[in-house]
């Protein structure tokens, strides 16, 4: 599984939708799209975590322009992964699964958080996107700060009933889970970024 397996409207390709998704009407693309802009807008306007990243965004230099740093787009359903949206490094660009969001506020919000991370790491570091370490350290901060509520960890494969170390655990095992299912770094190499950084 690659980057332009996941999200060939990133590379110029379409998205076939299935018989289901094509009953859905006339304009089938278009209408799920305009509702995911629309559930960005909401998050812009409300949401105080993606508020913090846009201001601390423009703060350091990098205003976001809605229009040319965020998008909706049609996706592939992903394999063994909730594939919700990611940030194209070389579009410098967010964009959200439009197919696979649909009316989840919940599921748009965390996309256009965590994609918001990678956007602010370019914009303020000297950051390498085929370097695993770099990769390695924005997921553990994305974790720390947005991925190990108590609730969202005890779904994650491998979550202990305790409380010594879990939050650690958690982040680890976040940053693990995106950097294998969202960034493709192969496992092993993940794990010691991973243990290497933290």
């Amino acid at each position: 599984m690659s980057f332009t397996d996941l999200y060939p409207e990133r590379r110029g390709k379409l998205v076939e939708p299935t018989v289901l998704e094509k009953a859905g009407g006339a304009g089938y693309p278009d209408a799920l799209k305009a509702k995911c802009e629309n559930r960005i807008i909401q998050n812009v306007e409300k949401s105080p975590m993606i508020r913090h990243m846009l201001a601390a965004l423009k703060a350091s230099g990098c205003p976001v322009d809605l229009a040319a740093h965020i998008s909706c787009e049609m996706c592939q359903k992903g394999i063994d992964i909730h594939n919700y949206g990611n940030y194209d490094e070389k579009y410098n660009q967010v964009f959200l699964c439009a197919n696979n969001t649909k009316s989840d506020m919940g599921k748009t919000h965390g996309a256009l958080l965590r994609s918001l991370f990678y956007m602010f790491d370019r914009c303020v570091n000297k950051y390498d996107f085929n370097n695993p370490d770099h990769l390695a350290c924005t997921e553990i901060r994305k974790a720390n700060l947005a991925n190990c509520g108590y609730l969202v960890y005890m779904r994650t494969n491998g979550a202990n009933f305790g409380v010594r170390k879990e939050h650690e655990n958690c982040v680890k095992l976040k940053a693990f889970e995106s950097l294998v299912k969202l960034r493709f770094v192969p496992d092993d190499v993940a794990k010691d970024s991973i243990d290497k950084v933290f």
